[in-house]
């Protein structure tokens, strides 16, 4: 009876530690995000120049599960994300055959944002699903592009020409949370939403502001 019941004590206790979050995830999800507004992440540009507010991109990552700490799974990994987004002034309007449309005296501007962002999470729920708080200390980087535009409407005014501004790698905290739910052995649909806070850097003599960026992310895990 004794040995019966020592045999079956690591069986039990093997149950119980596969039934926990993990062993392993990974994540490719869909991110919508916002994006810095503050002049120093942008060329010299005239004032009315639209800017954007919001991007797409994706997320991609992967994540090991390690022990448990009380009803938590402490968790370990990071995930590199990519969004961008553009806006654009209202194109001139008028010309005709003898005479040349106005000229755009506002530029285009696009907006790309890398992260990338190791985490440390706290798991609660098991093995078909779980939700998760997390963070870590990462990176990013933000490169804004101004198109050509003209000072002028008339056809000799001069002409700006595009222009670029990159901050070197700021160092950045994320803190966030989301879930993963397990339709079958491998696969899940997953979210998470986290705050960015990155801090200002210079490169190449150009100041950045701090900033704090929101990413939402939507996709599938798989373990």
């Amino acid at each position: 009876m004794v040995l019966s019941l020592a045999a079956l004590l690591p069986a039990r206790a093997a149950a119980q530690t596969t039934d926990r979050p993990g062993p392993f995830v990974v994540d490719v999800r869909a991110t919508m995000g916002s994006l810095p507004q503050d002049a120093s992440f942008f060329p010299p540009a005239p004032n009315a120049t639209p800017i954007p507010t919001t991007s797409l991109g994706f997320d991609i990552g992967g994540h090991v599960y390690l022990f448990n700490l009380g009803p938590a799974r402490i968790g370990l990994g990071a995930n590199l994300l990519r969004i961008a987004g553009g806006a654009s002034p209202p194109k001139p309007s008028g010309g005709s055959s003898t005479t040349p449309p106005p000229r755009q005296t506002l530029p285009d501007v696009d907006t790309r944002v890398r992260m990338f962002t190791p985490q440390l999470s706290f798991n609660f729920g098991s093995s078909r699903g779980w939700s998760y708080l997390s963070a870590g200390v990462g990176q990013i980087s933000v490169q804004t592009t101004t198109s050509a535009f003209a000072t002028g409407t008339g056809s000799t005014a001069p002409v700006t020409p595009a222009r670029t501004r990159e901050t070197a790698a700021l160092q950045t905290i994320n803190v966030g949370g989301g879930a993963r739910w397990f339709t079958g052995d491998h696969l899940a649909f997953s979210f998470d939403v986290r705050f960015h806070k990155a801090a200002g850097r210079t490169k190449n003599e150009v100041s950045t502001t701090p900033v704090t960026l929101v990413t939402a992310s939507a996709g599938i895990s798989l373990k």
